[in-house]
């Protein structure tokens, strides 16, 4: 019986190149799955939690594995693991916030998302102006909130307001908030959320702006500061602010005829605004409902934008068509449209929104 002997060198020989072709293996399909995820995956934004060096390391480019936790407002942050060959000038730190592209359908399959500019993602978004996607930066702060939502919100999100009544920390980098969304003619509405917050997050009793899926309204989120240029909610504000409730009394809001029992001016805040007429008043109304329920009295602070529209509605005797909220009678606003002037806080969304 012949016995075949392989020397100690040839035996090693045989070996390292075995472990070489795996490597470039692994690293082949390493390769493949980073190009799927670079032409099919999904944008989104992770706060990274941990890295960490591997033993692989090609041309000098050294394989990182990465722990990180995927941020998506109006979801619960989602913890997974991944391991990446990362240019030393482009190396990540922990506690930084990175761009991810995810696997649709597996979503703990993910990989850096190129970022030496960032120019030319094209992202899914909720533009406040109505318009459609376009080409964004990702070194803008906007497309960044806008990844970060989740992608019903992005698809189905529409501008609501809440009241925050708890606020407590979670075992992950989010906070836990309820809310208590309010709407013009419906009771308070409470949820939970989840959700990483940059800075300081919003106090007790604050109003705040959300996001709430038009198609499950169990999908809220808090409205990422770039959508409203950082403007959130005085604190002693009117509760009709004009980019939700306001709007939304004029259109859901019940009908009645008011007739004005007196009129005080008021300063304006913005001297710039008093110089092109706009003005400020107080007026106390008698409120009569055309659903032939009881009137009553009511105050009301509303600002003009002309010294016409002031003329015509805030003084003694004049006679307005008034909506209320029909669960909250001391809530109610001049109908403007049924006056002729149409939406009057077009106006003012358009200066809060405004860059």
């Amino acid at each position: 019986m012949e016995v075949l002997l392989i020397s100690i060198p040839i035996l090693i020989a045989i070996v390292m190149v075995t472990i070489t072709v795996v490597l470039i293996w692994t690293q082949v399909v390493r390769f493949q799955k980073r190009k799927h995820l670079l032409r099919y995956g999904e944008m989104a934004v992770a706060r990274v939690i941990s890295i960490s060096q591997t033993s692989t390391s090609v041309n000098d480019r050294p394989e990182m594995r990465l722990v990180v936790d995927v941020e998506r407002a109006g979801e619960q942050p989602r913890r997974i693991t991944f391991a990446q060959l990362i240019d030393l000038g482009s190396m990540p730190r922990a506690g930084e916030r990175v761009y991810l592209l995810l696997d649709p359908k597996d979503p703990t399959r993910a990989t850096l998302a190129p970022s030496p500019s960032g120019v030319g993602i094209k992202v899914t978004g909720v533009p406040s102006d109505g318009g459609s996607p376009a080409e964004l930066d990702l070194g803008d702060d906007s497309v960044r909130d806008m990844v970060a939502l989740s992608p019903r919100l992005r698809e189905h999100g529409k501008l609501g307001i809440a009241k925050v009544i708890l606020i407590s920390p979670t075992a992950t980098t989010a906070k836990e908030l309820i809310l208590d969304i309010d709407n013009i003619g419906a009771p308070p509405r409470r949820v939970l959320i989840r959700q990483s917050i940059d800075g300081s997050p919003p106090s007790i009793g604050e109003r705040v702006y959300i996001l709430v899926d038009s198609d499950n309204p169990n999908i809220v989120a808090l409205v990422p500061p770039s959508m409203t240029n950082g403007r959130g909610i005085p604190a002693m504000a009117n509760r009709l602010d004009p980019l939700v409730l306001g709007p939304q009394i004029l259109r859901d809001g019940a009908t009645a005829t008011g007739t004005v029992l007196s009129a005080v001016q008021q300063p304006m805040e913005e001297p710039t605004l008093a110089a092109k007429g706009y003005s400020k008043w107080q007026l106390v109304v008698e409120v009569k409902p055309e659903d032939g329920s009881p009137s009553y009295q009511a105050a009301l602070v509303i600002s003009f934008t002309t010294p016409e529209k002031a003329e015509r509605a805030a003084r003694v005797g004049a006679v307005v068509p008034l909506r209320y909220d029909p669960l909250d009678r001391q809530t109610f606003a001049i109908d403007s449209i049924a006056m002729g002037y149409g939406d009057p806080y077009e106006t003012i969304r358009k200066m809060l929104l405004a860059g």
